[in-house]
């Protein structure tokens, strides 16, 4: 099988699902022939599509089978270690997303990326940013360990780059109550305009969670409106978008319904636990608000829905969050997403 030719075709196609189609009827074509260098590399860009295009779930289902030929053929192991170690970086990171990956398997994977980046000569620096992330809502002492090692240790061709290094501190400072220290990266990165396809976004994300927490609706307010732009018609920025809602509904019901309405359909389809978790959290306080206040709601039609209706949304987006949250926690032995749930 040529994968030149099978890569052009694909690559005429929108992004992602209708893409990821194609790559999966490629590597069924390649598997027939037992082309399996072939295969290993159509592996490699449904996993890359599925993890920058698509909503990821894919990305865990075929990497076993991108593996898999990795054990089997030992040359193609050694030829492709690098674009492997890739992979690796990119699934790690996943764990946090997916309660399906269950604790024992995740840190295997950490494990073994640990070890392909000290064989293939590459700083630990994306192994502890990772792995802190993992660490974080079940096991604050090991996250605070990976943390002080990511910041001693040096960025290279693996690591995420200097823009992440600052939004990475800014996250981190404010979870641990550092405000001056958070502050001092965020600066670097809005004085020298940074950016990357999450930042400033989630820069602004950690910034709003934080005023909100701290009661301090000034800020909150500021980083509401620099934040809502970048969140109108991505599906990726799910958990903004619901942090976006949550706010919202403390402060400007009225707001949030029509934000709402613009962004449900982003919802829709989803695979990604983590993201509806945030999501699914900010419609139900979004919604419980607006019962409480008796404010009208409307649907993405601007069609009025009775109070039952909205009860009723309010219900499942709720029972939702409570089914995601209980899910992760089960997951990780902590209760971190359960105390993230609005009280009613």
């Amino acid at each position: 099988m040529d994968y030149a030719a099978a890569e052009a075709a694909y690559r005429q196609l929108e992004s992602g699902d209708v893409r990821m189609r194609a790559i999966r009827a490629a590597i069924t074509e390649a598997d027939a022939e037992q082309d399996w260098h072939t295969a290993l590399l159509l592996h490699h860009d449904l996993i890359r599509e599925s993890v920058f295009s698509g909503d990821r779930y894919q990305a865990l289902v075929d990497f076993p089978q991108y593996l898999a030929i990795c054990e089997a053929h030992s040359d193609l192991d050694a030829q492709y270690a690098g674009m492997t170690l890739w992979l690796f970086k990119w699934l790690v990171e996943l764990t946090t997303e997916f309660y399906q990956i269950e604790k024992l398997q995740a840190l295997c994977w950490f494990q073994e990326f640990r070890k392909r980046l000290t064989m293939q000569g590459y700083s630990l620096n994306p192994f502890y940013s990772k792995r802190a992330m993992f660490y974080f809502p079940y096991d604050r002492a090991k996250f605070r360990l990976d943390y002080a090692d990511f910041l001693a240790s040096p960025l290279d061709g693996m690591s995420d780059g200097k823009t992440d290094f600052y939004h990475t501190q800014v996250r981190w400072e404010l979870e641990l109550d550092h405000y001056d220290k958070a502050m001092q990266a965020a600066e670097k990165i809005f004085q020298n305009q940074l950016r990357t396809e999450e930042i400033p976004a989630s820069t602004y994300g950690c910034l709003l969670k934080y005023a909100m927490q701290q009661g301090d609706w000034t800020e909150a307010e500021r980083y509401a409106k620099l934040l809502r732009p970048y969140c109108i018609g991505e599906r990726f920025r799910l958990e903004q978008t619901g942090l976006l809602l949550y706010y919202d509904a403390q402060r400007n019901p009225e707001q949030g319904i029509a934000f709402w309405n613009r962004q449900a359909t982003l919802r829709e389809g989803s695979r990604n636990p983590h993201l509806c978790f945030w999501f699914d959290r900010g419609v139900a306080a979004l919604l419980y608000a607006a019962i409480e206040q008796k404010i009208p709601v409307t649907d993405a039609k601007g069609n009025a829905l009775t109070d039952a209706q909205v009860q009723q949304l309010q219900y499942h987006s709720m029972q939702s969050a409570q089914q995601l949250a209980a899910a992760f926690d089960k997951r990780n032995g902590s209760c971190f997403y359960a105390e993230q749930l609005p009280q009613f």
